[in-house]
C-alpha cells in the first residue's frame, strides 16, 4: 500500500491506525465466495451492511474483498472516544481526504464556523461528488445505541454522492433512525451465516493453524460455523454453550482457562497490563513501566493467539473480544496499579501527540495538572468541532476560574470557557468569567495575551450592556480579524461601534458575527455566500434564513427553517429572525410564541440588548398582526424607559418607528409624525436598513396627513431606494398592502408611465390574498396546463368519469371553493335533468373514491365544497401564488423568478375542455401570463439584456397584441440592439395590432418613434 499523503495541521494528533487498512493474520484461509459476494454487493449497492458477531471474520472479509476491487478504500475503525459527533467527523475527514483532498477540512472548517454537526457531515459528503471510492466503517457498534455519532453518519450516508460506496460493519444492527435516510434499494446486507465457514474453509483454517486431529464437520455443526470458534477451539471448552447464531459467549472461558492458563505468568501479565493499548510494541510497553518487553513480546510472538501481527512482527494487535477479556482482567486489578497504568498509559499518549485521549485517560487516573496542561492544547479544537458536551465536562474537572489550588489557568482553558458560553448563548456565564479574571488581576493580561479571549470577553459585556467594560478590553486587544468582526456586529446594536466597511470572511467562528451585522444592515445579497469550500455556502443559516424571508422567498425560507430549528435549539439569533417568517406563512400565533421565548432565553442569558430586539420584535409583529394597540403601547413604554436604551439605537429606532405605526392607526397623526422622523433619522444614521422601508413607507404617510406633500414624496423615494439596494420589494410591498395611497400619490406625480413606481404598482395589484405558506408539500396535485391530471402522494390517479377532473379544477377557481347542486349542473353540463344529475353524483363519487378521506368533497344541503389543501394543490392556484411571490423580489431575481414559474406553467388551461368557465378562465390565465411576460419584458430593458427583452416583448404581443406598453419596450430594446428596421418593425406592429379594434396608436409611441429614428 502506497503511504498516505501528508497530514494536514488539522489532523495532527490523530491516531494513525485507526484510518488504515488492518493488517490481516499471517495464517489466513482464502475465501473466493465471500470475496466475490461483498465485491459484487459493493459495486450494485451504495451501503452494505456487515452485521455480525465478534469473531465472525467481518474485518478480515472485508480487507480481503475490498483489496480486489479498482477504486480507492479509506478505512475507519471505530472506538468509543466516537459517540462524538465532532471527533468522528474528524476522523472520518482525515480518512477519507487521504483519497480525495477535496475532502480536506471541509467538516472541521464547518464545525470551526459554528455549522452543526449533521450539516458538516453533509457538507463532508457532497465534497466527495464526482469520486470513486469505497469507505469501511469497522466496529460501529461502539457507537451505541442512539446519540449525536450515529446523527453525523446518518446525514453523511443520506448525502453520499452515487459513486461512493459505503460498509458499514457492525455486531449489532444498524439503528432505524439510519435506515430511514437511506433509499432501501440502494442497500443490501451481509449476516452471520453469509460469514460462517463452510466445512471445507474450517478444515483449511484448522490445518493452516496445525489443528488437524479435529474433525471439520464436527467443529462447524458445534459452532454454526462461527470463525472465530471454529479456529480456538472455544465449542470444546468446559463453559461451552450453544453458539449458533453467535451471541452467546464461549470465548470468554476459554481464554481464560486455554489461552491465558497455559501462558507464564509474566506472558499473561503483560497481555493484561497492555490491554490499554491498541496497538502494543516494545517500545509503548516500556513506557507503560513493563519490564523486558521485547523478550515478552517474542514469547507471545512463539504462542497460538487471537491476535494480528504486523508484518516485521513489531507490532501486536489483540482480537477486540481478546482486548475485552484483558481490559477486564485489568479492572480487578487493585486501584494504585491501575492508576498508575492509566497515568503512565495517558502519559504515553501524550508524548505521541494524541492529547485528546491523553486528557480523558489523565482524568480517569485522577492526574488533574496534566490532564489541564494536555487538554489546554485542544479543547478549542473540540469546542470548535461543537463536541460541547467533551469541553464542558473537562472544565469543570479541570476547576473553576481562579482556583488557587490548581493554580493559574492557562489562556487556552480561559478562552475555551468564554467560547463555550458564547456557543451557549449564556452572556451572563461570559461575563462571570471575565469578571473573575478582573477580581484576579488578570483580564488585562488575558485581553492582551488572546485576541479570541478578549473579542468573546467584548461581545458577552456588550450583549449584557456594560459598554465601559467593552472599552477597556478594545483598548487593549489586538486590532485582529476578530475583534473587527466582533466591533463590526455591535455596530448594529450601539452606534459608536459602527464602520462602513465590513470585516473579510476568515472561515473562523466570527464570520457568524459579520453577517450578523449584514443582516441587520440590510446587506441581504452579501449573506447568500457561495465561498470556494463546500462549508462556506452554509454559514450562518440562521441570518440566510432572514435573508431569504426579506426578500420575499418564504417557501425556501420555511423549508430551512425546519430543517435546522432542532439543532439550534437555544439560538438567540434563530428567534430573531424566525417570528416575521412565521407571521408570513400565515402563523401568527407560533411567531408571537417564538418571540416571547426568545424575550425569556435573553432574560436568562443576561442578554440585555437582545431582549431589547426581542421586545422591539414583539412590538412589530402584535402591529402587524393587528393586535390590542393598548397592549402594544404599554410594551413600548417599558421599552421606552430602559436605561439601556438610549445607547441601543436599532431598539430605540424600532420602538419610535412602531409607535409611529400604532398612532397613525389611531388617527393621532402629529404624534406618529414625531416618532417617525425620529424613527427615519436614527435608521438613517446607524445604516440599519433592514427595516428602513417600513419606517419610510410610515414617515411617508404621516407627512401626507400632514400636508407635507414633497416631505412625503422624499420619505416615499426613500423606501423604494432601500427596497431596491436590498435586492426585493418584499417588505415594501407589505406596508404598502397597509398604505396603498402612498403608492398611489407618488405614481400619479410621474410623467411617465414607465418609471419604477409603475413597476410598483402593478405588482401591488397583483398580490391578492396574503400567501399561506403549509409546513409540508400538499398530498394532492391538480396538472392543469398542458393536461389534466390528478395525482395523490406523487401517483397519478385514473379516473372513469372525465368530469370529477372538471368539478374539481371549477370549485378550486371559486373564491370560496364551494358551489351549490345547480350552479354545477349548469356549468358542467348545461342542464338539469335526471340524467346530469345522475353524472353529477358518480364524478362526485369517483373523485371521493380517489382523494384521501380527510380530504374528500363535503356535501351539505345541495353544495359541494372543497378542501382547502386540495385548492392549493391545483397548478392554476399555485401559479398564481408563485407569480406573486416573483413580484415581490427585484432585479435579476426578480426576471428569472418569473420566467422560471413561466416556464413551469407551460400549455393551454385544461387543454381539450369546451365549457363556458374554462374559456373564461382560460382567458384571465392567459391575460395573467401576457401581464408577467410584460413586466419581465420591461425588466429585462432596465438590466440591459435586450436580446432577451425581445424576446418577451414578442410572447407578450403573440397572447395580446393590443399592449401597447410592451410595444414601446419592443421599440427601446431593437433601438439598443442597433436595429433601426426592428424599432420600426415594432411600431408598424402595433399600429396594425390597433387597427384591429379601431385604434391607433398613442402620442407618447409616436413620439417615442420620432426619438428612437433620430
Amino acid at each position: 500500500m502506497d503511504d498516505p499523503p501528508q497530514m494536514a495541521p488539522d489532523a495532527v494528533g490523530l491516531i494513525q491506525h485507526k484510518i488504515s487498512v488492518p493488517d490481516v493474520p499471517e495464517r489466513l484461509v482464502p475465501r473466493p465466495r465471500i470475496e466475490h459476494a461483498l465485491g459484487t454487493l459493493i459495486e450494485r449497492r451504495q451501503v452494505v451492511l456487515v452485521l455480525a458477531t465478534a469473531g465472525a471474520g467481518k474485518t478480515i472479509a472485508i480487507s480481503q474483498a475490498t483489496a480486489h476491487l479498482p477504486y480507492p478504500v479509506a478505512w475507519l475503525s471505530v472506538d468509543a472516544t466516537d459517540t462524538q459527533p465532532g471527533r468522528l467527523l474528524a476522523y472520518l475527514e482525515e480518512t477519507l481526504a487521504r483519497h480525495v483532498p477535496a475532502a480536506r477540512q471541509v467538516a472541521t472548517r464547518a464545525l470551526r464556523a459554528g455549522i452543526q454537526h449533521v450539516e458538516s457531515a453533509g457538507l463532508l459528503a457532497e465534497s466527495l461528488r464526482g469520486h470513486r471510492l469505497v469507505l469501511v466503517l469497522d466496529n460501529l457498534e461502539r457507537l451505541g445505541v442512539s446519540g449525536g455519532g450515529w446523527e453525523a453518519l446518518s446525514a453523511f450516508l443520506h448525502y453520499l454522492p452515487r459513486t461512493a460506496r459505503a460498509v458499514l460493519l457492525s455486531r449489532r444492527d444498524i439503528p432505524s433512525a439510519v435506515h430511514r435516510e437511506l433509499d432501501p434499494t440502494s442497500v443490501a446486507s451481509l449476516r452471520e451465516g453469509d460469514l460462517a465457514f463452510t466445512v471445507g474453509e474450517a478444515a483449511e483454517a484448522l490445518r493452516l493453524n496445525d489443528n488437524v486431529t479435529i474433525d471439520a464437520a464436527e467443529a462447524v455443526s458445534a459452532t454454526g460455523g462461527w470463525v472465530t470458534g471454529v479456529l480456538f477451539e472455544a465449542w470444546r471448552s468446559e463453559e461451552h454453550t450453544a453458539v449458533v447464531g453467535g451471541e452467546a459467549d464461549p470465548l470468554h472461558g476459554y481464554i481464560a482457562s486455554r489461552i491465558l492458563g497455559e501462558l507464564p505468568h509474566p506472558d499473561r501479565d503483560f497481555l493484561i497490563m497492555t490491554s490499554v493499548l491498541d496497538a502494543v510494541t516494545a517500545e509503548r510497553a516500556r513506557a507503560l513501566g513493563l519490564d523486558m518487553p521485547a523478550q515478552r513480546m517474542q514469547s507471545l510472538r512463539s504462542v497460538r493467539l487471537p491476535v494480528v501481527w504486523s508484518p516485521d512482527g513489531r507490532t501486536m494487535r489483540c482480537h477486540p473480544r481478546l482486548r475485552e477479556f484483558l481490559l477486564e482482567q485489568l479492572e480487578r486489578r487493585d486501584d494504585a496499579e491501575l492508576c498508575r497504568i492509566r497515568r503512565a498509559h495517558g502519559t504515553l499518549l501524550a508524548d505521541e501527540g494524541h492529547d485528546e485521549e491523553a486528557t480523558e485517560v489523565l482524568l480517569q487516573a485522577g492526574e488533574v495538572d496534566e490532564a489541564r496542561a494536555c487538554g489546554a492544547r485542544v479543547v478549542r479544537r473540540v469546542i470548535e468541532r461543537l463536541d460541547l458536551p467533551v469541553a464542558e465536562r473537562w472544565l469543570e474537572a479541570f476547576g473553576t476560574v481562579g482556583n488557587g489550588a490548581l493554580g493559574p489557568e492557562p489562556t487556552e482553558l480561559t478562552t475555551a470557557r468564554l467560547m463555550l458560553a458564547w456557543a451557549r448563548d449564556n452572556y451572563r456565564g461570559g461575563v462571570a468569567i471575565a469578571d473573575g479574571l478582573l477580581e484576579s488581576g488578570v483580564r488585562d493580561e488575558v485581553a492582551r495575551k488572546s485576541e479570541r479571549a478578549a473579542a468573546l470577553m467584548v461581545y458577552c459585556y456588550a450583549q449584557c450592556g456594560r459598554l465601559e467594560d467593552v472599552e477597556q478590553i478594545l483598548r487593549l486587544a489586538e486590532p485582529g480579524g476578530e475583534v473587527a468582526a466582533v466591533r463590526y456586529s455591535l455596530g448594529t446594536i450601539y452606534p459608536s461601534y459602527r464602520t462602513d466597511t465590513p470585516p473579510e470572511l476568515t472561515g473562523g467562528p466570527f464570520d457568524a458575527a459579520v453577517l450578523f451585522a449584514k443582516y441587520w444592515f440590510g446587506h441581504l445579497t452579501d449573506l447568500d455566500i457561495s465561498l470556494e469550500s463546500h462549508w462556506g455556502t452554509s454559514l450562518a443559516t440562521v441570518w440566510q434564513i432572514g435573508a431569504l424571508r426579506a426578500q420575499g422567498h418564504t417557501r425556501r425560507a420555511l423549508e430551512l427553517y425546519e430543517r435546522v430549528r432542532g439543532s439550534v435549539p437555544n439560538s438567540l439569533s434563530l428567534h430573531a429572525v424566525v417570528p416575521d417568517l412565521l407571521l408570513d406563512a400565515g402563523r401568527p400565533a407560533e411567531a408571537i410564541a417564538v418571540l416571547e421565548e426568545g424575550r425569556k432565553l435573553a432574560l436568562d442569558a443576561g442578554a440585555h440588548a437582545w431582549y431589547l430586539g426581542f421586545t422591539a420584535g414583539l412590538v412589530k409583529l402584535r402591529t402587524r398582526d393587528r393586535r390590542d394597540a393598548a397592549t402594544s403601547m404599554a410594551i413600548l413604554d417599558e421599552l421606552e424607559n430602559d436605561p439601556l436604551i438610549e445607547r441601543a439605537q436599532q431598539a430605540l429606532a424600532k420602538a419610535r418607528a412602531w409607535r409611529g405605526w400604532l398612532l397613525l392607526r389611531s388617527g393621532a397623526d402629529a404624534d406618529a409624525l414625531d416618532c417617525l422622523r425620529d424613527a427615519v433619522a436614527l435608521l438613517r444614521a446607524g445604516g440599519l436598513f433592514l427595516e428602513l422601508p417600513i419606517a419610510a413607507v410610515l414617515l411617508a404617510e404621516a407627512e401626507w396627513r400632514a400636508g407635507h406633500e414633497d416631505e412625503a414624496d422624499l420619505a416615499a423615494d426613500l423606501a423604494l431606494e432601500v427596497s431596491g439596494r436590498q435586492g426585493s420589494h418584499h417588505a415594501l410591498l407589505q406596508i404598502l398592502t397597509e398604505f396603498p395611497a402612498v403608492a398611489s400619490r407618488r405614481i400619479d406625480a410621474e410623467a411617465d408611465t414607465d418609471t419604477p413606481w409603475h413597476a410598483v404598482g402593478r405588482a401591488l395589484a397583483s398580490q391578492g390574498a396574503n400567501i399561506q405558506v403549509t409546513e409540508r408539500v400538499p398530498a394532492v396535485t391538480v396538472v392543469e396546463f398542458g393536461r389534466h391530471a390528478l395525482a395523490v402522494d406523487g401517483v397519478e390517479a385514473r379516473l372513469r368519469i372525465s368530469k370529477s377532473l372538471e368539478l374539481l379544477s371549477y370549485l378550486s377557481s371559486r373564491p370560496c371553493r364551494a358551489a351549490g347542486r345547480r350552479e354545477l349542473l349548469e356549468v358542467l353540463f348545461a342542464r338539469d335533468d335526471r340524467s346530469t344529475r345522475a353524472y353529477l353524483r358518480q364524478a362526485v363519487h369517483q373523485l371521493n373514491l380517489t382523494l384521501p378521506p380527510q380530504l374528500r368533497l363535503i356535501v351539505e344541503q345541495n353544495r359541494l365544497a372543497l378542501a382547502d389543501e386540495v385548492a392549493r394543490g391545483c397548478q392554476s392556484l399555485l401559479f398564481k401564488v408563485d407569480l406573486a411571490q416573483a413580484h415581490r423580489l427585484a432585479g435579476r431575481a426578480r426576471l428569472s423568478a418569473i420566467e422560471e414559474v413561466l416556464a413551469r406553467n407551460e400549455g393551454d388551461y385544461l387543454p381539450g375542455r369546451t365549457s363556458e368557465w374554462v374559456e373564461e378562465r382560460r382567458q384571465t390565465l392567459s391575460q395573467q401570463v401576457a401581464d408577467a411576460l410584460s413586466s419581465a419584458a420591461e425588466l429585462a430593458l432596465q438590466l440591459h439584456q435586450y436580446g432577451d427583452a425581445v424576446r418577451l416583448c414578442d410572447q407578450a404581443t403573440a397572447i395580446d397584441p393590443f399592449r401597447e406598453v410592451v410595444w414601446r419596450v419592443r421599440m427601446r430594446a431593437a433601438n439598443a440592439l442597433g436595429d433601426d428596421d426592428g424599432v420600426l418593425t415594432a411600431f408598424l406592429g402595433c399600429e396594425a395590432a390597433l387597427a384591429r379594434i379601431d385604434a391607433s396608436p398613442s402620442p407618447s409611441t409616436r413620439k417615442l418613434l420620432r426619438q428612437l429614428q433620430r
